[in-house]
Formats: C-alpha cells, sequence, structure tokens
C-alpha cells in the first residue's frame, strides 16, 4: 500500500565472547564509582536503593535524561530508590555494555536489540524471564508475542510497538514527471531508477538521481537500511532457525545483485555514495528534492526533514521482490533485567513500570512511539500511523536471533562495501560471508 504525503497534503559489533563477573554488578556493585553509592534517605532512616540503567541516546534533541527523569519519579518515590541513567551513542552501545558486563561494571536494567540477545543469554548475564511474567502480564503486554522472542523465550520486555521501521520512500513529483507511479515491485524501482538519474539542467552533469542511498557508514547500522528488507523481499534470508548462514542461496545473491545493478550497472547513485551513510545521502539529495528513491527508517525526524520541501511524497512497506514477498525491518528493542542485579525484585518491577502501563505509556507519550500494553492510546506519528497497522502482519519484521551474528554482520557490511565499490561480484560476496559466518562456532554453551 502507498501512502501519499508532501506539503500540499499535510505536513564493534561483539566479537569475543564475554569473560563475566556475575558477583557484583550495576548501581549497587562493588567497585563501582562511589558516588553511585546508595545514600540515606527515606522515612524512618531507610535507605535509598539505586538502580542503575542503562540505556542507548535515542531522543532527536538530546533530552533524554529530562524525558526519564520524568518517566522515573514515581517509581523512584514509591519504592524509594534513585534510578540512575547512562545514555549511550548507538555507535558505542555494543562495546560499552561488553566492557561493563564483563567487568561486573554493568548496569541492573538495560537495553538491547536482537543482535546483542544471544551474547549475553548464552553468557548468562540477562535474565530469562519465563518465571517472572505472570498470566496478568502476557494479557497486559500486546508485545508479548512469538515476534518478541528470543530463542523462543522472552528475555526483555519491548519498549514500544513496532520502531524504527525502513522502508521505502519516493518523490511523488519526480515520478509525476517521467509518466511513473508509486513503486510496488523491484522491477519499478530499477525503471524508475534508470529514468530518473537525469542532467536535468543541460549542464553535461548528473543532477538528479534514481536512488539516494549511502554506503559509507563505518560499521553495521546501516544494513537496517540497505540490507534486510531487500534480502527478505528476495525471499531469503541470512540465518536459518539452526543459525547456519544461509545468504549465499539464490534469493541472497539477487539481493545483492539489485543493489550492485543501482549503482555499478544503472550508474543511479550519487557519485559520493561510498563516502555517506545513508541519512546524509538522504538529507543531500532526497530531502532537497534530487532523487527520486531512498531506503530510510520511516521515522518522525525523517518525514520533519520534509516538511518544508516543494515536493509530493510517498512511502510504502510493502515492496515486492521478484516472486512477491515482501519485509520491512523493525526493530523489536527490548528493556531487560541484568542476571547481576542484586536486587532482582526491584530491578524486575522497574523493568515492567518503564514498559508498561504507567511509566512506559508516560515515554510513548513523551516521544510518540507506537503502544505496547492493552487499551493505550496510540501516540505513533500521525503520518506512519495507519500505513505500520496496515502492514503489520504482512511485510514488519524483526531480524532473526543467531548467536555471533553481530560479527557477521560486521563482515557482511565490509564485503558489500566492497561489492559496491566494484572489487568483488554479488555472488562472490555472498559466498565470503557464507563461509565466513558458518567457520564460527554457534553451537549454544552446554548447561
Amino acid at each position: 500500500m502507498a501512502h501519499i504525503w508532501g506539503k500540499r497534503i499535510g505536513t564493534t559489533g561483539l566479537a569475543t565472547v564475554l569473560t563475566l563477573s556475575m558477583a557484583a554488578c550495576g548501581g549497587q556493585s562493588a567497585g563501582s564509582d562511589p558516588s553511585a553509592a546508595p545514600t540515606q534517605g527515606g522515612s524512618e532512616g531507610e535507605s535509598t536503593k539505586v538502580l542503575e540503567v542503562w540505556l542507548p541516546a535515542k531522543a532527536t534533541d538530546g533530552n533524554d535524561a529530562e524525558i526519564w527523569d520524568e518517566v522515573v519519579a514515581p517509581f523512584e518515590e514509591e519504592h524509594n530508590v534513585d534510578v540512575t541513567f547512562q545514555f549511550i551513542s548507538w555507535k558505542d552501545y555494543e562495546a560499552k555494555y561488553s566492557s561493563g558486563i564483563s567487568t561486573g561494571t554493568g548496569p541492573d536494567v538495560g537495553y538491547m536489540y536482537v543482535e546483542m540477545f544471544p551474547t549475553y543469554i548464552d553468557a548468562g548475564a540477562v535474565e530469562d524471564l519465563s518465571n517472572y511474567l505472570t498470566e496478568e502480564d502476557y494479557a497486559t503486554y500486546t508485545t508479548l508475542t512469538d515476534k518478541y522472542k528470543i530463542f523462543g523465550k522472552f528475555y526483555g520486555i519491548a519498549q514500544s510497538g513496532p520502531q524504527a521501521v525502513s522502508g521505502l520512500v519516493y518523490n511523488k513529483t519526480i515520478l509525476d514527471s517521467i509518466g511513473e507511479e508509486a513503486p510496488k515491485t523491484w522491477d519499478d524501482v530499477i525503471r524508475i531508477a534508470q529514468k530518473a538519474t537525469q542532467d536535468t539542467d543541460g549542464d553535461g552533469k548528473i543532477d538528479q538521481y534514481g536512488v539516494a542511498q549511502g554506503w559509507g557508514q563505518t560499521f553495521y547500522q546501516d544494513l537496517n537500511w540497505n540490507w534486510y528488507n531487500f534480502i527478505w523481499q528476495a525471499g531469503g534470508d541470512i540465518f536459518d532457525d539452526e543459525g547456519k548462514c544461509i545468504i549465499n542461496s539464490e534469493q541472497g545473491i539477487a539481493a545483492a545483485q539489485l543493489l550492485y545493478d543501482l549503482k555499478n550497472t544503472y550508474n543511479a547513485l550519487p557519485e559520493d555514495t561510498m563516502s555517506l551513510i545513508n541519512n546524509e545521502a538522504f538529507d543531500n539529495y532526497f530531502v532537497p528534492g534530487n532523487a527520486a528513491l531512498a531506503f530510510v527508517g520511516t521515522s518522525e525526524s525523517t518525514f520533519n526533514k520534509l516538511a518544508d520541501g516543494d515536493f509530493e511524497y510517498g512511502f510504502t512497506y510493502d515492496l515486492q521482490g521478484p516472486n512477491g514477498d515482501m519485509g520491512a525491518r523493525a526493530s523489536v528493542d527490548q528493556i531487560v533485567l541484568m542476571s547481576a542485579c542484586e536486587d532482582k525484585e526491584l530491578g524486575w518491577e522497574l523493568v515492567k513500570y518503564m514498559t508498561g502501563p504507567e511509566g512506559g505509556a508516560k515515554y510513548r507519550e513523551l516521544t510518540g512511539s507506537a503502544p505496547s500494553t492493552v487499551g493505550e492510546e496510540d501516540h505513533g506519528y500521525e503520518v506512519t500511523k495507519e500505513a505500520l497497522a496496515a502492514s503489520l502482519d504482512t511485510s514488519i519484521r524483526p531480524i532473526k536471533a543467531a548467536r555471533r551474528a553481530t560479527e557477521v554482520y560486521d563482515f557482511l557490511w565490509k564485503t558489500l562495501q566492497e561489492m559496491m565499490n566494484g572489487n568483488v561480484s554479488p555472488e562472490d560476496a555472498m559466498n565470503e560471508v557464507a563461509e565466513f559466518a558458518n567457520s564460527l562456532d554457534y553451537a549454544a554453551p552446554a548447561n
């Protein structure tokens, strides 16, 4: 389903297995900063407990601290606890987490995305919630479904409904000028990309491109926009259910070939595509109206950039590959209870508060996030709300959890960059990734 909006219509991977010090961790850990030690307070001289929480820095205005201070204030008062936060950049998040857990200085409660879970599950560092969740919890949360399980179990609770969903955004004004409609298939993308790549001012230089896409990111984050959707739309995946890498399947090679051709065969990407991260390519080419298509996260911040543009745009989550398959990557990031948390009962209460109908709902109101509890008002972004609901069961999906996945994603990203530079063919690239991935030990640790 295509969705039209515009000015006239509306506004590094974890490379090693952790060596854990499980005796002390989090806000009350031995060897932690003395400034984090419990303070005295509360009624009748009761000690004020401390819970330390680690989160990625997500707020577009950099006001994570203000948001969370407001959210947890009632919890702190009710439980006589000081909830302290560390906000860590996405780029440094995994390395910080790995270092903190392995040295016994990690959080009591944290935030994990799918790529992270296997390492910490196998290390016994994150709690299996099977013995924590109640029938009431299952009735309360709309996100306690199979889509949110890791290796068949719940190890966290989603902070909101589907987040950071990647989709295809298109410039309807350019499409109209070349006699095209909203793209529905890969064939449409290829045809539009070629027709839209033009010298529009007659100076002999291309100034309008088919696709605004950046391949210069230094770590694998841009797989979110530049890879996952395509391999799913081809009908393939990176890992099978047993954790074996199957990226060199016919479907994986087809996805790689599409991307390779857009740059190297059809010359539909900007000349500086290899030096830009994907968001920069979007800002530099699509936002000013100089590209027909872009593959990006469909967040409010993305569309806010287009508010002052003089062209109409649309987006879709339902792009179809050669055989009609669809796929739009969504994060199922979750709040987790760390196994080293000394007061697990209190830590678990904080997890539920941060995600549930009290604190969680307040967070989602403040950040405009989709609901994740029954009966909760949907504060999701108006532009994408209807589309997300329509595609939730057909296109939108998370990536599959697999052991050693972060190492594979890092290798995959670097290999795709070599492929886009023309240094390796799509088939050889996928074979190299599969060979590397399947040389790793994917076995679960012995119980």
